[in-house]
């Protein structure tokens, strides 16, 4: 009975009776498991029936549905009739609760009205950032559907006025472009910046990728006084801008230009989010600059090193997790941390140098020892099947080489693998293995010479590694496996055999077996190794 009074009370509302018989449609049309044939039937009906009066239905909460229903399930020609029906009201559709959801859908399944649908922003770009339906709008336009001269477009309008009224094809693409082609123009294109983002940042909405545009823009150019205000007042919001390339960026930025205060106050934010942060693509560079900036190791290792040893295994088994203590031992590699973390971190140090007074190597030192520890735990249970792993085997190198401590049970897990039945076991023997045998040869280099890095703030070798190369041999030939290796042509052997530690009590050791190396080259698939074992004998 009341559903009855219900329908009848909508019946007499304007449009009522077609809202009444669309919504009986659309119970139908909106099943996963109608017959698509069937589908297709009904949404010609529903279209019939809406065609020409869906502007005055998108802005109520029922009615809404009906049009993403229609618009997930039309076909190209039936789409098309919904957006062109609706243009010329973009804009107020990203401002309705209800109405924004239909041009989200618009932007799916619509994909020639993308572009009308963002330039029908353009001019109203710093209004829409600040409306809480509408930015959600913008931010779908600007990271998912925009091409790079759209996003120019939309951002270009945090610089200035006329940025918002002119649209230049042939003009710059860039803040640093546009003060370099007119310096003149810095106080102005700041002045509408730091107007646009300090009231973003005051009410908490930074969220979104384009405010980290203007963000890092700002960080960038602003003078000191007044980046060292912009971040006081976004130190606690920090840690929402990281999962972007320009928000992470700008974090780097943030703990570089930071005073004590600020760095203890951003690095406090992060410490409940730890986790998600070192295993984002771009987050986890913000950590790396932390621990590349920050003087004070105890700091650092309260807020962010003691929670990583915490959770070693599960960071060390993650793409992104695992370049946080990797950068610790091995410094700034490409093999640990991303190109574009490595470019900022360059960018960076003219400004460290006025900011850090430790020495790099010393402030390594110091955080190295915090996370040897639980590094060297986290070998000794999982070396025997992470040396087999592409990024895995990294971890097992760096701890055996670079942490500090005693890693002779961590080696051990390595050696009772070489002295295993290198016949029986063949390409999945640990010297034949070629992710695992790069591992077992690095430690042999490593006996006698200090490795090759990229970074020169690495501090050398601990004295107290084991003797890598003279171990690998004794296992060898305690397990009569030394020739078996050499036959099968393992690249360790031939590093054992060029080893001023190892060379000459190696080749004694095979010089007897000369023969049946040559007899193994025969048939061997690649001959290079064994060639190179050969000319030492």
């Amino acid at each position: 009975q009341q559903k009855r009074q219900k329908v009848e009370r909508q019946k007499t509302q304007p449009g009522g009776e077609l809202k009444v018989q669309a919504r009986k449609q659309w119970e139908e049309l909106r099943r996963g498991d109608l017959d698509p044939e069937v589908r297709k039937t009904k949404m010609t009906a529903m279209m019939d029936l809406l065609r020409g009066q869906i502007k005055e239905l998108t802005f109520k909460h029922d009615m809404s549905r009906v049009v993403q229903t229609c618009l997930k399930y039309g076909d190209e020609q039936q789409r098309g009739e919904i957006a062109a029906e609706l243009m010329g009201s973009y804009v107020d559709l990203s401002r309705s609760l209800y109405g924004r959801h239909i041009l989200m859908r618009m932007l799916k399944y619509c994909p020639q009205y993308r572009s009308a649908i963002i330039k029908s922003f353009y001019g109203k770009v710093r209004k829409l950032v600040r409306h809480k339906d509408a930015a959600l709008v913008l931010e779908e336009c600007y990271a998912v559907y925009a091409n790079a001269k759209q996003k120019w477009d939309l951002v270009a309008e945090f610089y200035g006025t006329e940025f918002a009224l002119f649209k230049n094809d042939d003009g710059p693409k860039s803040l640093d472009a546009i003060l370099a082609a007119a310096p003149q123009k810095r106080a102005t294109a700041l002045g509408a910046l730091k107007s646009t983002v300090v009231p973003l940042l005051e009410k908490g909405t930074v969220q979104y990728s384009i405010v980290h545009r203007a963000l890092l823009d700002y960080v960038r150019h602003a003078d000191a006084t007044d980046r060292q205000e912009l971040i006081g007042t976004m130190r606690e919001l920090v840690v929402e801008i990281l999962h972007t390339r320009d928000g992470a960026h700008a974090g780097m930025l943030c703990l570089l230009h930071a005073s004590a205060k600020d760095r203890k106050a951003i690095l406090r934010t992060f410490k409940p989010y730890l986790q998600r942060i070192c295993c984002e693509e771009y987050g986890y560079a913000v950590l790396v600059e932390a621990l590349d900036c920050i003087d004070d190791t105890v700091l650092v290792n309260r807020t962010v090193l003691q929670d990583v040893c915490a959770m070693m295994p599960e960071l060390l088994a993650d793409q992104y997790g695992r370049r946080i203590p990797l950068f610790v031992l091995g410094g700034r590699s490409p093999h640990f941390v991303g190109s574009d973390a490595l470019g900022v971190l360059a960018a960076n140090d003219a400004v460290k140098q006025l900011t850090s007074k430790k020495d790099a190597t010393q402030r390594r030192q110091e955080l190295t020892a915090f996370v040897s520890e639980s590094m060297v735990s986290w070998a000794e249970a999982h070396a025997a099947q992470a040396i087999f792993e592409p990024l895995p085997s990294q971890a097992v190198s760096e701890t055996l080489l670079r942490a500090l401590g005693d890693k002779t049970q961590a080696w051990q897990r390595v050696l009772d693998l070489a002295r295993a039945d290198v016949g029986q076991l063949g390409d999945k023997h640990v010297l034949l293995n070629p992710i695992a045998n790069r591992v077992v040869t690095n430690c042999i280099l490593a006996e006698h010479s200090q490795p090759r890095s990229a970074d020169a703030s690495l501090p050398p070798l601990p004295e107290s590694n084991p003797p890598f190369g003279s171990d690998l041999l004794d296992a060898l030939v305690d397990s009569e496996q030394l020739v078996a290796a050499a036959c099968a042509g393992a690249f360790p052997v031939r590093a054992l055999l060029e080893s001023p530690v190892t060379g000459a009590r190696t080749k004694e050791l095979l010089a007897p077996h000369a023969a049946s190396i040559a007899k193994a080259k025969k048939t061997a698939a690649k001959t290079n190794i064994l060639d190179a074992i050969l000319s030492h004998l």
